[in-house]
């Protein structure tokens, strides 16, 4: 016991016994005990300054052993996996979380230098480097990745990267905060996914709107809006408008001979022969059962002649097969043609107009 006291505050035993000694000699004229008693309040001080000292080193020590085993329990408790790695890609610290998330241990990820780039999605890698060189400079970023799992698949996370730097300035390591972020770009798959399909289906039910479900041109419907904004632009600039009524001859007949079905290819091959032989910027709808509407923007009366009796004879010259059958469906078109005058006042003035040309034309026919 008595051992340990000495050992602990030895320099008050050293100032008892300089005390004792000088106890029986007189010094500079002192009794020898006083200057003992001086000496030993010297050694006293000394040793409750050295005592002080130590206490608080080992306070200190105590508190940063404790700060540091809640850092680390922190860190293993939060989602997020967080990191300290130097440039050169070796892992000074990485939490407990990183096991979770692509099954490596921390150690494993300590022994093996660059493991982490390592683990990175081959086309995400290059991006990934340059971030990390970046950190250099001292920016900071945040950037999304795929990782490598230790059972073969990957898992999205989100890095969010911070540089440290040393009480001069100069960067030396950086930090990193991983977020699991697979669920979130699940999501976002599966509502890329429901828009393209949303887009897909708006396409469809505009395309139906606007178009005829056999022929696919125009319909009736969406033909007068395109005519009446036709309509319009030539009136405002004071340019010219034409449209042509092109009807198939005997279409019952040829439903009630061949049938219905040879009927409709009679239709759509009406409907492509008219498309191949007018320009971009004409329109072409089915008006009717057998009727089809062909507006001609900028084409004056002179000029519409021309371009109605081309159109006559280039889908006369067209015909439908039935291979199976051996048959062969010609046919016969009437058109009725008009052009905007002073006196035009409206679309239905201008289809009126083509409507009696056509049905002049038949009556022509007919006699």
């Amino acid at each position: 016991m008595l051992k340990r006291y000495i050992t602990r505050y030895k320099y008050c035993a050293i100032g008892v016994i300089i005390a004792a000694n000088c106890a029986v000699v007189s010094i500079f004229r002192l009794e020898g005990i006083i200057f003992g008693l001086v000496v030993l309040a010297f050694c006293c001080t000394l040793q409750f300054f050295i005592h002080s000292e130590e206490l608080n080193e080992s306070t200190e020590n105590r508190t940063n052993t404790v700060s540091e085993k809640l850092f680390h329990s922190v860190m293993d408790i939060i989602p997020e996996i967080v990191y300290i790695s130097m440039f050169d890609g070796s892992v000074k610290y990485i939490s407990d979380g990183i096991e979770k998330v692509v099954g490596h241990k921390p150690e494993e990820i300590y022994k093996t230098r660059n493991i982490l780039l390592q683990l990175v999605h081959p086309e995400d890698r290059e991006r990934v480097s340059a971030q990390i060189q970046k950190l250099q400079n001292g920016s900071d970023s945040t950037i999304e990745y795929r990782l490598l799992k230790k059972d073969g698949s990957y898992v999205w996370v989100s890095d969010s990267l911070q540089s440290v730097k040393n009480e001069w300035g100069n960067v030396t390591h950086y930090n990193g905060v991983l977020v699991n972020i697979d669920e979130r770009k699940l999501h976002e798959k599966n509502l890329q996914s429901l828009n393209a399909r949303i887009h897909q289906l708006n396409d469809m039910v505009n395309h139906h709107a606007v178009r005829d479900s056999l022929t696919n041109v125009y319909n009736r419907r969406y033909s007068l809006v395109i005519l009446q904004n036709e309509f319009n632009r030539a009136r405002t600039q004071n340019k010219p408008l034409s449209c042509i009524l092109m009807n198939i001859d005997h279409l019952e007949s040829i439903n009630n001979r061949y049938g219905y079905f040879m009927g409709n290819r009679v239709l759509i091959e009406v409907a492509r022969c008219i498309q191949k032989h007018i320009k971009s910027s004409d329109i072409i709808s089915r008006f009717g059962g057998g009727e089809f509407l062909i507006v001609l923007p900028e084409i004056d009366k002179e000029e519409l002649k021309r371009v109605s009796g081309l159109l006559v004879n280039e889908v006369e010259r067209c015909l439908v097969k039935d291979e199976e059958k051996n048959m062969k469906i010609n046919f016969r078109i009437t058109v009725g043609s008009s052009s905007i005058t002073t006196m035009t006042k409206s679309i239905t003035d201008l289809i009126e107009q083509a409507s009696k040309a056509l049905y002049t034309a038949k009556a022509v026919k007919k006699t």
